[in-house]
């Protein structure tokens, strides 16, 4: 019987390692893996086995996903995906909130079961120590100055035409609105959420990191929700950076026909639920990674009306 020296061996390794994406929760790494098939039955790849290191600490064992196959005498690159919580490196490195940027270790385990061939064990590993850089996150997400504005006569009067009701009362109309953005109920026969009126909208959304780790916006991208109802979506260039926190004002317009459900709820209660989704891009120092890097959100909290 031939022994394993003398029989032909696959091999496995780690062609590029990188980070894929980020959030302001997570940060997800890609693994591309080539394996050589000298057998002539195929071969499947087992999942990848990580351990993450952050700063000499072990935060994380994950696996990825899946694996993959490679067909007979054939060689096959594929990418695989696994994800790191910010939330597990905060309880495992001492100091967080001083950190700009945390040294990462990830022992990686690539295991490949091999075909019952005389010869042969059961599976053969390869093992490699892959090292980045990633940023320290620990956010804190603000909506404040949240301000939707009265519209003028001339534009209730046109709203009115519109919809066909030119003979109600502009004044009775422009008075509802005044109710309702007020927190009031509209008295009259006049509901603003009838008419298709556009209304200006402004708010800021501070972004504050509470490491040293400085996170640079070039603009955002946004979905914006009020009490589980969606009532934007833009972009916004207009960034001011304040110490750790980056300021994004946003101006937009929305329909009146929005003012009812859960920013009908807010208006009233002069505060309410927000949720934030969106994405902008992220610079970090050339070490870490040359080409920006996509950073998304998916934020909620709570938010107060004057």
């Amino acid at each position: 019987m031939l022994a394993f020296t003398q029989v032909p061996k696959p091999t496995a390794r780690v062609t590029r390692f990188d980070i894929e994406r980020i959030s302001l929760r997570e940060v997800s790494f890609l693994f591309d893996v080539a394996v050589k098939n000298p057998y002539p039955v195929s071969l499947s790849l087992e999942a990848l086995r990580l351990i993450f290191l952050v700063e000499g600490t072990q935060v994380a064992q994950v696996q990825t996903e899946k694996g993959f196959s490679v067909k007979a005498r054939g060689e096959k690159t594929s990418r695989l995906f696994a994800t790191l919580r910010y939330e597990d490196v905060m309880k495992a490195v001492k100091n967080y909130a001083e950190k700009d940027y945390l040294d990462t270790l990830v022992k990686t385990e690539i295991a490949i079961p091999l075909p019952k061939m005389p010869g042969l064990p059961p599976r053969i590993s390869f093992s490699y120590d892959l090292r980045s850089k990633i940023p320290a996150i620990k956010p804190r997400v603000a909506i404040t100055r949240f301000r939707i504005e009265q519209p003028s006569g001339e534009a209730v009067g046109r709203a009115l035409q519109k919809a066909g009701r030119e003979a109600a009362s502009q004044g009775e109309a422009v008075q509802a609105f005044k109710d309702v953005l007020a927190g009031k109920p509209p008295k009259g026969l006049i509901q603003p959420k009838d008419l298709d009126l556009p209304l200006k909208v402004s708010f800021d959304i501070e972004l504050a990191n509470e490491t040293r780790a400085p996170l640079a916006f070039t603009g955002l991208d946004y979905r914006f929700s009020v009490n589980g109802q969606e009532l934007l979506t833009g972009a916004t260039q207009d960034i001011a950076r304040k110490e750790n926190r980056s300021v994004l004002s946003v101006a937009s317009t929305f329909s009146s026909l929005a003012l009812s459900g859960g920013l009908l709820e807010a208006l009233r209660a002069r505060k309410g639920e927000f949720a934030l989704e969106g994405s902008t891009s992220l610079k970090l120092p050339d070490e870490v990674r040359k080409e920006p890097l996509k950073l998304e959100f998916r934020e909620a909290g709570s938010f107060s009306l004057p």
